[in-house]
């Protein structure tokens, strides 16, 4: 029998769930230019979990991907996602060629690569941005030439004891993060050292927290960023820069330039920019530009306010904006962070009535933050507000917390509530990932904690999930943010349980594959309520990681689950659990052409048809589902055309592989049932050569000289 994630035994149960629903709802957009109550998201979805619309999770995915994930982290691929690689996983030869092309070591790591070679793990230890996660692949290129993987920066003392390392690989953890409170860290550390040992393998963790004097098994690092000169030496070699102008480059970098940043303005440079106009994109260089407005508008919190409200909302119209951040100012008064406009004498009125009037050109000045641009809408332009450079946003929260005391954060907390309880905000999201960076325990509070456990019910707990996954664009705030769900799947009550596999069935799960399938099994099998929403998002998950290689993990865990020896009486709820999970995945088509995903994942992986016909036999068999699979079968076939470039073979080898995955008995009742589907669907009079037919035709030659042994044909 499985076991919950923390021990705890699935409840017993023998009802089987409910079929899915076949068609999804669709997904949400925002009205052109419109009002942002009401907006995104399932404003209306009911606390229960029993009432919740599961497809929800769906919708969510999309609207991320649309409005957030492809602005922040690069160009939309063509299912209308973002393109790029999990956090979480095997490191590609090309990105580990592009940590050690320039590699520049820093004092410190002679001792760090004795002490690997030594220990086979080793710790640094530091702040954000001194390059820890080049100097771990560095190191680790150094012991061994083998694979390099990426492990989960949530994985607990006793993950790393006893996972198996293999001989020769080389591991890293970015910015771990503790999620267990062991009594003698020491011995904890020693037993992750000689599991790593024993199987021959290194391992490199680095982490935000100073070394812990409690630790003597392995090596605690204190890290420092390389010397810039000799980065920059490297890195303009191929231009030919003389000494004197790499110095006037190196001193305009800051201590808290990050390399990150001192490593994209060599690459502008080297790339044909001009020093000067590569430079002036720093992030420092913007940090100081906003910290400079702050301290020139430290009496002016009108135009404070304009700032604080635009870096929490994103870009909007004008309209919006000025509809939205009235009622932040009528917070800012109920908590006593402004006052209402003294009566005055009739100068100071009229004052104040003119500064009124000329509002949005202030707002606008050439010396300000904020500016406004045309963006592309679905059916026309819009003018919209946004700040003059991108980075601006996270800067003006990050003045923010530094400056102002618990009033205004309060005042905040109930404005940002009031616009979320009206619909589920992306840009919301955002901004409050951003403000996590800089004051984490100031979201926890006042936003992650209440939303997520219902305040305002789906809304809230769909911006909760849009804040993390916000978050988990960032190698700064993910680890926290995996923390985060962690932490609600294995502990939370219901409400946060439910937003945990919201989480997971998105950005989060595309970070860490093996840990958001771990728990979202673990929700599955240990939800006497609401599992459906967790069925359906680990169908999610596997539409999510499909632009991935980890997807097949989701097929591999099904197929393991609806096989298990039903030993006990509850390990047919988990079959039947797991079966529910498959029926959501083959039905399931959230994507640009309608296609079923699993045939996305088929053109992806011609070589594993064996393994998808298995998948679609066990759909085709299981009777309470058996009708919407068939016909999601047959609408997937008809729509090959739109994603494979021979549609017909694919056909044929799907239905090869079918007949070799059913049972003999099930052949017969498939054909005449999936051909009782094409007519309905297609009509009798239309025989033309689809897919559909051409899979048929192919199921047909092993069916008729089986129902002729039988003399029924």
């Amino acid at each position: 029998m499985t076991e919950s994630v923390d021990g705890s035994t699935p409840p017993p149960q023998t009802d089987e769930p409910a079929a899915p629903v076949e068609q999804p709802v669709p997904t949400a957009v925002a009205t052109e230019g419109g009002d942002r109550g009401g907006r995104e998201g399932a404003s209306g979805a009911d606390g229960d979990h029993g009432k919740r619309d599961p497809k929800q999770i769906a919708e969510v995915i999309n609207l991320f991907y649309e409005r957030v994930s492809t602005q922040t982290i690069g160009k939309s691929g063509g299912r209308g996602k973002a393109t790029r690689r999990a956090a979480i996983g095997k490191l590609a030869d090309d990105e580990i060629r592009a940590e050690t092309r320039y590699y520049c070591r820093p004092d410190g790591y002679e001792e760090a690569l004795r002490r690997l070679t030594a220990d086979h793990v080793v710790i640094l230890c530091g702040a954000t941005g001194l390059g820890k996660r080049a100097s771990g692949i560095n190191l680790l290129r150094a012991v061994t030439e083998g694979q390099l993987v990426v492990i989960s920066a949530v994985s607990d003392h006793k993950d790393l004891s006893t996972r198996s390392y293999r001989s020769g690989y080389g591991y890293l953890i970015v910015n771990r993060t503790e999620v267990d409170r062991v009594d003698d860290l020491d011995f904890a550390w020693r037993t992750v050292r000689d599991q790593v040992r024993r199987a021959g393998a290194y391992l490199v963790t680095t982490t935000v927290v100073p070394a812990d004097d409690r630790v003597e098994s392995v090596g605690q690092l204190t890290w420092r960023r390389p010397d810039l000169r000799a980065v920059a030496r490297v890195h303009l070699a191929v231009r030919d820069f003389p000494e004197d102008a790499i110095e006037r480059i190196v001193g305009q970098f800051h201590d808290e330039c990050s390399m990150t940043d001192v490593v994209a303005v060599m690459s502008r440079i080297c790339d044909g920019e001009k020093p000067k106009a590569a430079l002036s994109k720093l992030t420092e260089t913007s940090a100081r530009r906003v910290r400079d407005w702050f301290d020139g508008h430290k009496k002016d919190l009108t135009s404070v306010l304009d700032v604080a409200a635009l870096a929490l909302l994103g870009e909007v119209t004008h309209r919006e904006f000025e509809s939205l951040r009235a009622g932040l100012e009528v917070r800012m008064r109920q908590h006593g962070v402004t006052r209402s406009p003294a009566a005055g004498g009739r100068q100071k009125k009229a004052e104040r009535e003119e500064d009124d009037l000329d509002r949005r050109r202030q707002r606008l000045s050439d010396e300000g933050l904020i500016t406004e641009r045309w963006v592309a809408g679905r059916t026309w332009d819009r003018r919209v507000l946004s700040f003059r450079n991108d980075s601006y946003r996270r800067h003006v929260l990050r003045e923010l917390s530094c400056r102002f005391e618990t009033p205004f954060w309060n005042a905040t907390a109930e404005w940002l509530t009031e616009i979320v309880a009206h619909g589920s905000d992306a840009e919301i999201g955002v901004g409050l990932a951003l403000l996590a960076a800089a004051d984490f325990d100031e979201v926890e509070h006042s936003y992650l904690t209440p939303w997520s456990k219902g305040l305002v019910r789906s809304p809230g707990q769909v911006t909760a999930v849009f804040i993390l996954w916000a978050m988990c664009l960032s190698e700064d705030t993910m680890p926290t943010a995996l923390k985060v769900i962690k932490q609600w799947a294995n502990h939370g009550d219901p409400e946060q349980r439910w937003t945990a596999a919201m989480a997971y069935s998105g950005e989060a799960g595309s970070c860490d594959p093996t840990q958001a399938i771990k728990q979202l099994w673990h929700l599955i099998v240990a939800s006497a309520k609401g599992f459906e929403q967790a069925c359906f998002a680990m169908a999610a998950l596997f539409d999510t990681l499909l632009d991935t290689d980890d997807a097949g993990k989701v097929l591999s865990t099904l197929e393991r689950q609806m096989h298990r020896v039903p030993e006990r009486r509850v390990d047919r709820v988990i079959a039947v659990r797991a079966r529910r999970v498959l029926a959501e995945l083959l039905v399931m088509r959230e994507n640009r052409h309608r296609v079923p995903v699993t045939f996305l994942y088929l053109d992806k992986y011609p070589e594993r048809v064996a393994d998808v016909a298995r998948l679609w036999a066990e759909g085709i068999r299981f009777r309470p589902h058996r009708s919407l699979v068939l016909q999601a079968l047959w609408h997937g076939l008809n729509q090959l055309g739109h994603i494979s470039d021979d549609p017909l073979g694919m056909a044929s080898r799907l239905g090869e592989a079918l007949v070799s995955a059913l049972p003999a008995d099930e052949v017969a009742p498939f054909y005449e049932d999936l051909r009782t589907v094409n007519s309905w669907r297609r009509g009798r009079g239309k025989q033309d050569r689809s897919p559909a037919l051409v899979l048929l035709g192919v199921v047909g030659r092993y069916y008729r000289p089986r129902q002729a042994e039988k003399g029924m044909v």
